[in-house]
């Protein structure tokens, strides 16, 4: 069967479908606004920036980084404590972490846990285990470990680095167990030391604690792991 259209008909049609056309690309697309992004570092002295200048630690750094805009709109919480140990931190927890509802947060405990004479390396780990049960379930979690006391010989800080070690096995065993990234800063540092040997005073302010110079080299490392999360 034929059909037949007037030129009237014809016309008319034409003009609904520019009508529609028109219309359809007169709206602007509505665009989600990008989602907020916490992070939360939950640690103790080194992570508050104990011992270096505003601006010099690893957290003021990276801070400064997520001000930019570059990983979009990322808010950092600084949760370090000095003096805290795991114990402390569990105590703490929900309302310096949980409360904040963060989207990431990064665990770096050790220096104060091998200094407490009721602390053992698995004892250690079981808080460890207790802190990564007590984030959000949204949260991503990373793991870090610690910088390494300054040990020249033999000493006190020399025996605290042999029983850190053992912790620090510790939290790289947890992370590969849960399947955690793991921000490695206690391998870097001791690889950097051996390098240059020499100097070793130079990423320290105390025996304890990390200077300007070594606060950067904990950014670099902690950076590393963070962009991989924050560009997914």
């Amino acid at each position: 069967m034929k059909y037949f259209y007037s030129v009237a008909s014809v016309a008319i049609l034409a003009s609904f479908a520019s009508i529609a056309v028109i219309s359809g690309c007169g709206k602007k697309p509505v665009v989600e606004p990008p989602k907020q992004k916490k992070i939360v570092f939950f640690g103790d002295s080194v992570t508050k920036g104990y011992g270096v200048q505003p601006g010099e630690s690893f957290y003021d750094r990276i801070s400064g980084v997520m001000k930019s805009g570059i990983y979009g709109d990322v808010v950092t919480i600084n949760a370090g404590v000095s003096g805290n140990d795991t114990i402390e931190a569990i105590a703490r927890a929900a309302t310096d972490v949980n409360a904040h509802e963060p989207d990431i947060v990064v665990i770096a405990f050790g220096l104060n846990d091998v200094q407490n004479t009721s602390l053992t390396p698995m004892k250690f780990r079981t808080n460890l285990e207790e802190l990564i049960d007590g984030m959000p379930e949204h949260t991503t979690i990373l793991l870090a470990t610690s910088n390494t006391f300054l040990g020249s010989g033999e000493g006190i800080w020399t025996k605290l680095n042999d029983s850190l070690n053992l912790y620090m096995k510790e939290v790289v065993q947890v992370a590969r167990a849960r399947k955690i990234r793991l921000i490695d800063v206690h391998s870097a540092w001791i690889k950097q030391i051996k390098q240059d040997n020499r100097h070793m005073e130079s990423l320290y302010s105390d025996p304890t604690h990390p200077s300007a110079t070594g606060h950067r080299l904990i950014y670099d490392i902690y950076m590393d792991s963070l962009r991989h999360i924050l560009v997914q």
